[in-house]
């Protein structure tokens, strides 16, 4: 594992553990508690970029939340600044856009993907593996 990536899993092991002593491991957008380490993130309250890079390096401005609750926000606020509707694909239960084939398949068609919105990868296993 490179240093860099093994300094940063460590930083956000420390920060969880420490939020957990000090019972900040509450949701900032759910208010439910953040219970592992992998849907644990660390967000700003008030949003930075393209606004000020002080909301950035401003303590008062972080807060922690589960990774999907940030994401699902962020994706909020991308549409909100874009003017328009989620272009997210949502089919039958059980199934998900693949890019690739323009088109719904079985959901076990695809690798798991924590950081996308559905927790799948975009492209199936197929059009994953044609694309490399």
């Amino acid at each position: 594992m490179p240093h860099g990536t093994a300094n940063n899993r460590l930083r956000k092991m420390i920060i969880f553990h420490l939020a957990k002593q000090l019972r900040l491991d509450v949701c900032y957008h759910c208010k439910y508690k953040i219970e592992t380490l992998e849907e644990f993130s660390v967000e700003h309250k008030k949003k930075w970029l393209h606004v000020s890079v002080e909301f950035f390096w401003d303590m008062e401005n972080i807060a922690f939340s589960h990774l999907k609750c940030n994401i699902e926000d962020a994706d909020r606020t991308r549409m909100h600044r874009l003017g328009g509707e989620s272009n997210r694909k949502i089919g039958p239960p059980g199934t998900a856009w693949c890019s690739g084939h323009q088109d719904f398949l079985p959901a076990k068609s695809f690798y798991i993907q924590k950081t996308n919105w559905n927790g799948l990868d975009p492209y199936c296993i197929d059009c994953r593996r044609a694309r490399r």
